[in-house]
Formats: structure tokens, C-alpha cells, sequence
């Protein structure tokens, strides 16, 4: 079930993508018109990992912002860090994210589906929480809230509730609060580093399979 559940949030996260007349679309138009594109994509492409890892960095990443997002996990202690500090957490981070919610989505698509709830966006909202629904033939259905803000860049993806709990302020900030207390700033980037390189470790035998 918990793969299955990083598998069908990953599909959620790829259809994230925003394009020049998206820009101007409300954050539920967003969400709602790539969401449908890009899943049709992953249906289609599902066997060639080279085009969907494409399609994820064409499509996936920039549209969050992964420095709020990072400032969310890291709380207070992001103020007492260096500008040097903070590029190697949201880098970090960023890197973590895409490895545990992206890197391993893209299998057991089956016949997953998405319901939109329906916007509670106002002209003038520069923040927003757009609720989508996953639905899977034989299984309870999975909750997957995204919280966006209206950066100058547009709208963006600040942190998204899976089931209920937050990624940023809830899954990551307890991890963090340890290595925070514990050696501070440092502590936290070296924690973040480790979290990565076992990461890497875990995806070697699958990248020598794949060369196969």
C-alpha cells in the first residue's frame, strides 16, 4: 500500500506543471488541465523511463518552490542561517523531495484516478489549497491537498498534505527538529546529506537493472 501510494501522489506531483497561459489560470485550472495531460502522458510512456524522467523535469519541478518549501521545514532556524546555508538546504532538500515523492512514482499506475474538488479560489487570494481526491478501483481513497502561493513567478506549490499530514510542516519539520537541536544548521545539512547519499545507495541496483 505504501508504494502504491508514493506511486499514484507521484503521478499527482508530475501533473503539477504550469505553462505561459497557465499563468494566468487560477490555481484549480492549474492543477485541473495538467493533471489530465500529464497522467495520459505517463499512461502512454510508462515504459520508457528516459521520457517520463524528461517530462518530470520539464514538467514537475518548476513549479514548486522548493526555498519556501525549505523555509517551512526548517522553521525558525532558517533565520540564522547563511545565504550559503540555505542554498545547500533547499538543495538538499530539493534533491529528497524529488527522490522520495517524483524518482519512484512512476509504477503500479494501474487505473488510478483524480477528482477535483471544487475551488474555493477568490480573485484578490494569493494563497490557496486546491483538494484533489485519488481514486483506486478496491481501495479507500487518498486525499492530496496542495498549498499554493502567487509568487512573482506565479503560482507556485509551497507544500502539499498527503492523507492529512503536510510534507514541509508536518513530516519534515519533526525529522528536522533533532538535528537542528542537536548541531544546528550544519546539523541539519549533513542529516539531509546522508538522507540523499542512502537514497543514491538504495537506486544503484535499480540503475545497473535499467542498463540491462
Amino acid at each position: 500500500m505504501k508504494r502504491l501510494m508514493v506511486a499514484v501522489v507521484g503521478i499527482l506531483l508530475s501533473g503539477l506543471f504550469t505553462s505561459a497561459r497557465a499563468e494566468a489560470a487560477s490555481p484549480n485550472v492549474i492543477v485541473e488541465d495538467t493533471v489530465q495531460e500529464v497522467m495520459a502522458t505517463i499512461h502512454r510512456e510508462k515504459s520508457d523511463k528516459k521520457k517520463i524522467q524528461a517530462l518530470v523535469e520539464e514538467k514537475v519541478l518548476p513549479l514548486f518552490d522548493f526555498t519556501l518549501i525549505t523555509k517551512r521545514a526548517v522553521g525558525p532556524a532558517w533565520k540564522t542561517a547563511t545565504p550559503e546555508q540555505k542554498k545547500i538546504l533547499v538543495d538538499e532538500f530539493r534533491d529528497l523531495l524529488v527522490r522520495v515523492f517524483i524518482a519512484k512514482a512512476f509504477s503500479n499506475v494501474g487505473n488510478h484516478s483524480v477528482k477535483f474538488e471544487p475551488g474555493k479560489y477568490a480573485e484578490g487570494d494569493d494563497q490557496v489549497t486546491v483538494k484533489t481526491l485519488i481514486v483506486s478501483p478496491g481501495e479507500a481513497s487518498l486525499s492530496v491537498d496542495y498549498d499554493m502561493k502567487k509568487t512573482s513567478a506565479g503560482w507556485r506549490v509551497v507544500d502539499l498534505a498527503i492523507a492529512g499530514p503536510r510534507v514541509a510542516l508536518d513530516i519534515y519539520s519533526n525529522q528536522f527538529r533533532e538535528p537542528l537541536q542537536q548541531s544546528g544548521v550544519d546539523g541539519l545539512i549533513k542529516f539531509l546529506a546522508e538522507k540523499n547519499q542512502v537514497a543514491d545507495i538504495a537506486a544503484a541496483p535499480a540503475r545497473k537493472s535499467d542498463a540491462k
